[in-house]
Formats: structure tokens, sequence, C-alpha cells
């Protein structure tokens, strides 16, 4: 009767943790992407080890208020349920017919799909069978995106060889599942660990990464033309960031691409914590001057997405090869200043419609109402955990007395 007892107690007491709130693990060469308020976020590594592939699958809602130092309040949503594909140095576009599908591609993992698809609205992954001729899997890629639902994918590291000398570049039409393969001549050498970010007028820059044997310079950059199928290499003028890989890079509306961090072990440096800002307008890199620079705060392997006028800055490996857990988060609206900050207050007025439109966010207007709002985040979650545990609680006592009522009589 004590063990039935002991069993029944340890079901419920599981059932309740399983509902309680989810919180992210520390992760690193995970992929993100940010789709209608939603950063989405999938697989990664968990540690040093490549048999702690993770498989999990997340979002958090950059639609509601929250503070970067407390993960507990934050609007983080679990959808590892829903089985998403256990990899590792993938990249995440969006795609479909209204950008809203998550087209995962390539990937270091077990016998994992090349491309796994997510759908947004149907909160559920989609087995997708290519057409035609399809690239063999790789990693440690970016993928970008171009008009009428087109992906690029370029070059990267091979699985089936373990090799990166293939400079070739692959269009995936993500409303055909259809594979086309790039003639252009001139390409640059093999890369892997880089960032393609499309410019305003649809052509891919790739900035950075790691040749077979050394380091992209950063101060020639590979262009490609996506209207002639052509490349070019862009001399960039400015002081020089360091080579690097591993390292994040956005676009901002007013033509300014922010890099932060990487790694770069030939140098003498494993990881890096600075930001450089590339002009655009006049291909000219400059330094980023951060107003209040966090201490020690060197990051590789993470991802950054521009959510309105912040950058979040996503989870990673620092210099001391501990795993981030966390969310920090760079104001980048002024040019010449940039500041971390950690309260997020988005625009409740305006509503993303597409991944193109992000959603406006504004910082607090004083102290005192920003940790009101964050007062009433932790306290309505606090409120909530101790509601269910006690509907837990008082659900193990009826049972147990039930089962005790019916052994006596029966």
């Amino acid at each position: 009767m004590l063990l039935l007892k002991f069993y029944i107690f340890t079901f419920l007491l599981s059932f309740t943790f399983t509902f309680a709130a989810f919180i992210p693990n520390g992760r690193y060469l995970h992929s993100s992407v940010l789709i209608d308020n939603k950063l989405y976020f999938s697989g990664g590594l968990l540690s040093n080890s490549s048999s702690n592939i993770t498989n999990e699958f997340f979002y958090l809602d950059v639609s509601k208020p929250f503070t970067t130092t407390d993960n507990v309040s934050m609007p983080w949503i679990d959808l590892t349920y829903t089985g998403g594909p256990q990899k590792y140095s993938a990249t995440a576009c969006i795609g479909g017919k209204n950008n809203d599908m998550i087209f995962i591609f390539g990937g270091l993992e077990p016998l994992q799909s090349f491309v796994n698809l997510f759908d947004t609205n149907k909160q559920r992954w989609i087995n997708i069978t290519s057409v035609g001729n399809v690239p063999p899997n790789r990693s440690y890629i970016s993928c970008a995106n171009l008009d009428n639902g087109l992906i690029a994918i370029f070059s990267g590291y091979f699985n089936a060889t373990a090799t990166y000398e293939t400079n070739d570049l692959w269009i995936f039409n993500t409303l055909t599942l259809a594979w086309s393969l790039s003639n252009a001549t001139n390409a640059p050498l093999s890369m892997i660990q880089y960032c393609a970010i499309t410019l305003p007028d649809g052509n891919i820059l790739y900035i950075g990464g790691v040749n077979p044997g050394s380091y992209v310079p950063m101060n020639k950059l590979p262009l490609y033309n996506t209207k002639s199928d052509t490349w070019t290499n862009l001399s960039i003028s400015g002081p020089t960031p360091s080579a690097r890989g591993a390292f994040s890079a956005v676009l901002t509306s007013d033509g300014r691409i922010i890099i932060f961090g990487g790694s770069n072990v030939n140098a003498g440096v494993t990881v890096l914590g600075d930001l450089w800002i590339l002009d655009i307008t006049m291909f000219q890199w400059s330094i980023g001057k951060i107003l209040n620079p966090i201490v020690n705060l060197t990051l590789h392997g993470h991802t950054a997405t521009l959510v309105d006028n912040y950058m979040f800055v996503a989870f990673g490996l620092f210099d001391n090869h501990n795993y981030s857990s966390r969310i920090f988060m760079l104001d980048v609206s002024q040019k010449d200043s940039y500041k971390w900050v950690t309260e997020f207050t988005p625009n409740i007025t305006t509503t993303t419609t597409t991944p193109t439109t992000t959603t406006t966010v504004t910082t607090s207007s004083s102290n005192t109402s920003s940790d009101s709002k964050n007062t009433s985040i932790i306290i309505g979650a606090t409120f909530g955990s101790i509601i269910s545990l006690i509907i837990f609680v008082i659900a193990s006592i009826l049972t147990l007395k039930f089962i005790d009522k019916h052994v006596i009589y029966s």
C-alpha cells in the first residue's frame, strides 16, 4: 500500500514540474529566426560532447515586456514536444508563401534531414521531399533570404567527407521545394562559420569565416549579385576588424551591419567580445562604441537577431568555456554609440504581420514603471505556480484518500 502511494505521489509531483515555467539551458551553435513577434531557437550543443546535441525548440515572445536579468519571468514558450530536429551548426531562414515557415538547413546531427520545415501557424513540423538535385549535407553555414521565397546556401563543412573544399552556391525555392545550382564564376574560396547578409538591393554579402587553413580577411568581402549570378570582391575601408568565425551579424534599417564576438584561435585570441560597424553606404568599417561595456563578455557560437532597435545576442560559449543561458540586449538606435540594456518593453500599438516588419520597442520612461511591470510579471508567474501546486497537492490528497477507502471496503 505504501509503495502504491509512493508511485502515485511521484507521478503527480513529476506532472507538476512538467508544467512549470520553461527556462532554456545554456547552449551554443544553435539557430534562431524571428517571425511575428516570436524569436525561435532550435537545437545546439548543451556541452562540449557531441553526444549532447539537443532537439530543444522554443521561442521568446517579444510582444511582451520582460527583463533579461530574470530568466524565470521571461516569456519563454517550449515547443520541444513538437519533435524538432536534433542538430547543431545548422542555419535557419524564413520562407513560404506568407513568410511564416521556418526552414532549418544542414547541421551536424545523427541521421537528420538536410532541410527541416516548421509551420508557425499550425505549430508543427512538416516532412518535405526536395525536388530535383539536392546539395550534399553540410554544416557551419549561414543562409540568406532572397525575393520570391528563395534562400541561398553557400559552401560549408561537408558532413560526409569531413571537408569544406567546395565553393558551391545553391538556391532553394521554398514555394516549390526545388534546388538550383549557381553557375557563377569567380566564386570565393570555400568557407565555414561566416555570416551572410542580404543587402537592400537584394545582393548577398559574405563576411568573415574560415577558409581551409586560414581565416577570411575582413577587408575583402565577397559579394554575390543575385540578379546577374556573378561574384565580386569588395574592398572595405576604415580600420579592419580582426579575422573571426562563429560570430553574429545583423543589418539595421539605416544601412549598418553590426557584428559582435566570434573566435580566432590562430590569432592567439580564442573568443572575442568586440563590436564592429560596417556602413554599407560607404562600405567602411568602424569600431562600435559601447557606453556601458560588460566586463569579460566574450562570446562565440551565439546568434544575434534585430528586434526593432535592439540586437538580441542569445546564448553562445564564453571564453571560459561556460555555456551562456542568457539574452544580452544591445540598444543600436544611435549610430555613434551603443548601450547594453536589460528592460524590454514592446510598443503594443504595433503589430508584426510579416518577418520583414519588426515590433517597435521602446525603453521604459522611468525605473519606477519598469520595476512595476517586472514585479507584476514575477508576481503573476509566482501566483500561477502556487495555484497550480495547490491544485495538484489537493488532487494528491484526494487520490490517496480514495485509495485508502477502496482498500478498506473492497
